[in-house]
């Protein structure tokens, strides 16, 4: 297993996005923030690209109170995400008509959750399966590591991440006849991204998956 605690975030983001390429400033109105995330913005600051692949950061100046909790990441359906401001490392998880349920992560090890999972939609290079048999699924896997990730409810239940040299696996029950990954009667919803193609060429031994 991967940690997360033993991913380096900005080298990751250098490895996956290339260098930053903008000057090394501080992202602004972020000191009311707790460290790591205000450590996010600034890193965000320095890349001319996005960083994300589907979820957006709220503007510092823009993060405000929703039922206790101070929002600073969203979805582009109702899925919002929040710290409490008296517990500022603890996440929660919640929606815009929805109760808040605390992440299995601190903060520090939600952002890189977060930044691995979005650059699996956010690569260079992607594929997708919809609905692969969970037997062929662990071929696709059999040469990436497991990421030790916290049990999110977004976007469903029973997702995993999967990490190789310039490759990242996303795994979760697929919508039609879904099963967890470990039952091989099932299938999954498979999302790989990666930083060249080359890094991909080996899911051409497998010509049966679509």
């Amino acid at each position: 297993m991967i940690t997360l605690s033993s991913i380096d975030l900005p080298r990751f983001m250098a490895d996956w996005y290339g260098p930053p390429d903008r000057p090394a400033e501080r992202a602004l109105d972020c000191d009311h923030l707790p460290a790591p995330l205000h450590a996010w913005y600034d890193l965000a600051a320095k890349y001319s690209t996005s960083l994300l692949g589907i979820k957006r950061f709220t503007p510092p100046n823009r993060i405000g109170l929703r039922n206790g909790k101070l929002v600073f990441l969203s979805d582009p359906g109702d899925a919002i995400w929040g710290f409490d401001p008296n517990e500022p490392m603890s996440v929660y998880e919640g929606s815009l008509y929805g109760e808040w349920a605390k992440v299995p992560e601190s903060l520090s090890e939600f952002l890189v959750h977060n930044a691995i999972g979005e650059a699996v939609y956010n690569a260079p290079v992607t594929k997708y399966g919809g609905s692969v048999e969970n037997s062929r699924v662990r071929d696709v896997l059999a040469s990436l590591t497991e990421v030790a990730i916290g049990a999110w409810s977004w976007p469903d239940v029973g997702h995993r991440l999967f990490m190789g040299q310039g490759v990242i696996v996303e795994v979760g029950p697929a919508i039609d006849n879904g099963a967890l990954l470990d039952d091989l009667s099932g299938y999954s919803e498979v999302q790989v991204g990666a930083i060249t193609s080359s890094r991909l060429a080996y899911l051409d031994e497998f010509p049966e998956i679509d």
